[in-house]
């Protein structure tokens, strides 16, 4: 399992997502002018490495698809 970040430029969060998620599956394309989807990460760790990098103020985990 891999995972992907969405980083979301006008909300200033970068969260990350399991590769299944049916928000990263059902996207339109990988970049639009609100933000971008980056990976597939082979960890979460590696994920969430990604997303602290981003400078976003907000950095979480999908609610859908990715639990505690």
């Amino acid at each position: 399992m891999g995972y992907v970040v969405y980083v979301n430029h006008p909300n200033n969060k970068a969260i990350v997502h399991d590769e299944n998620c049916s928000r990263y599956r059902n996207r339109r394309r990988d970049q639009t002018h609100n933000g971008f989807w980056k990976g597939i990460f082979e960890s979460y760790e590696k994920a969430l490495e990604f997303a602290k990098s981003t400078g976003k103020r907000t950095i979480d985990s999908c609610a859908f698809c990715i639990k505690d």
